[in-house]
């Protein structure tokens, strides 16, 4: 029994639907909202030509068409995507919500004003807006303001900055800064965060691509999140004041240019090596961050899970004999890393037979993988994050003496295309998440671990968000009937 399956909804990706109730008015494209169709949703009509730059550009809140009159709510995801002509943008009164990635890459925007109906944004509406330097909400908005004329959103509840802009001032009262509150925030060159702020959350200022300096002051008191900085590509160095500052992640991930740490003398938690080129947890002796340029001492005890997350240029790494711990996910998107060795002395890892993989010895699993790694037959997992973001061949072909593949092992390995897997090898939750290039998988006969539909259903699936997977072909006895949309996300629906 062989069955083949087409997959032309795998990954339930989620956009903005344009149904048949679509209402195209000059420049601007009307959507019924779905929980309530007598209001509207505005985007861009790309089919509109438009010859100047406006002074001002309003985006209304009602449009009047043959008699008809359109209440418009909502500004569409994406909605203005590219629209270069905007330079002041005013979103009319009556407007509640602004969508994810709204106006994204409208390169001359230099001042938007927001009214007092607004109360929802999305995550990055000015992304990649480098102009953008003035930011007023309405004084009567209940929600959110822009108090001190600090060119900011504020969450007014909890005083913390919602959207930021290159212009953005700090006042005493905001104590935090939000998720992306400054994410693509592309004409932001220098950062100065005053001593009042006490957390700054996950991708606050993820691709910063301008960024350049960052100051922190010794007086502070801060928590920092997931990838604070991740993918600030100008970012050279670092430098850590004597402050009171707490980690919970590496804020550098995917920093690729980053090649110095300093970090002052009367900072008690927190050092650098002396090379000056990765910070380091003195409790622990954790390597906590590191660049493409760092060497791992022989004091290091720990390499912490996100310490070389992103870091491109990175092409050699040694372990010396004392380290104890190598987290999953410490080397995850090192693409360019060609050569991985752990010294002889080493009691916990190994790199046998030269195969430029960090190996944990006891249970012989991959914890770190390379671009040019050669899985030993004597290893029987690959780890989690092991060959997260690397380059792997275009068909691979998994080793029969793999019986396991952890959950992301293979996550965002862009170049791999075909996948054959053996009769013995077990797949976990999203082992190749995000493969944009994976087109095809072939199950060798007879996998043991896929017999119902629950083993392959998107709940369980090693596929999930592999936009270009067609096929999945799998042959056996007990082979589960494929049915449509089995991938499908069931919240997409």
């Amino acid at each position: 029994m062989y069955k083949h399956l087409l997959l032309l909804l795998f990954c339930g990706i989620s956009t903005v639907c344009y149904s048949v109730d679509n209402v195209v008015i000059g420049m601007f494209r009307l959507t019924p909202c779905s929980d309530n169709p007598s209001e509207y949703s505005i985007s861009m009509n790309k089919d509109a030509t438009v010859d100047n730059g406006y002074e001002t550009f309003l985006i209304p809140s009602t449009i009047q068409e043959k008699g008809k009159t359109y209440k418009i709510v909502q500004i569409a995801a994406k909605g203005f995507i590219n629209c270069c002509f905007i330079k002041k943008l005013v979103i009319d009164e009556g407007i509640k919500a602004v969508g994810s990635f709204a106006f994204y890459g409208c390169s001359d925007i230099c001042s938007v004003n927001f009214p007092s109906t607004v109360s929802s944004l999305g995550e990055s509406i000015f992304y990649g807006c480098p102009e953008l330097q003035s930011i007023d909400i309405d004084r009567d908005n209940s929600v959110f303001d822009s108090r001190e004329q600090c060119n900011a959103v504020i969450r007014t509840s909890d005083d913390a900055i919602e959207l930021g802009c290159a212009g953005t001032t700090f006042p005493k009262s905001v104590s935090q800064i939000s998720k992306y509150a400054f994410c693509g925030c592309s004409g932001l060159t220098s950062l100065s965060i005053p001593e009042w702020i006490e957390t700054i959350e996950d991708y606050a200022f993820k691709d910063c691509f301008q960024l350049e300096k960052v100051s922190l002051s010794e007086n502070s008191t801060l928590q920092f999140g997931e990838s604070v900085f991740d993918g600030c590509g100008s970012l050279t160095s670092f430098n850590l004041p004597a402050g009171n500052f707490h980690f919970s992640y590496n804020p550098f991930t995917n920093c690729e240019n980053l090649s110095s740490f300093t970090v002052s003398p009367s900072n008690k938690e927190w050092r650098t090596n002396k090379e000056n080129n990765a910070l380091i947890y003195n409790e622990d002796s954790t390597l906590f961050a590191g660049c493409y340029n760092t060497t791992i001492g022989s004091d290091i005890k720990r390499i912490y899970s996100s310490a070389f997350k992103g870091c491109r240029r990175l092409t050699k790494v040694y372990i010396p004999k004392d380290v104890e711990t190598v987290d999953a996910g410490a080397f995850s998107g090192c693409i360019n890393l060609v050569s991985v060795a752990v010294d002889k002395g080493n009691k916990v890892y190994d790199s046998r037979e030269d195969c430029n993989c960090i190996i944990e010895t006891q249970s012989n699993k991959i914890v770190c993988g390379s671009s040019v790694a050669v899985i030993p037959k004597s290893v029987n997992t690959i780890g989690k994050y092991a060959f997260s973001g690397m380059n792997t061949p275009a068909v691979f072909r998994i080793p029969d003496n793999i019986l396991k593949v952890e959950e992301f092992a293979f996550e965002k390995c862009n170049g791999l295309h075909h996948l054959i897997i053996p009769a013995n090898t077990e797949l976990k939750y999203d082992s190749f998440y995000s493969c944009s290039h994976l087109a095809s998988v072939v199950y060798e006969p007879v996998n043991k671990f896929v017999k119902t539909k629950k083993d392959l259903m998107y709940n369980n699936s090693p596929y999930l968000s592999c936009s270009s997977l067609m096929s999945i072909s799998i042959s056996g006895k007990n082979v589960p009937t494929i049915e449509y949309g089995l991938f499908v996300d069931p919240e997409s629906k």
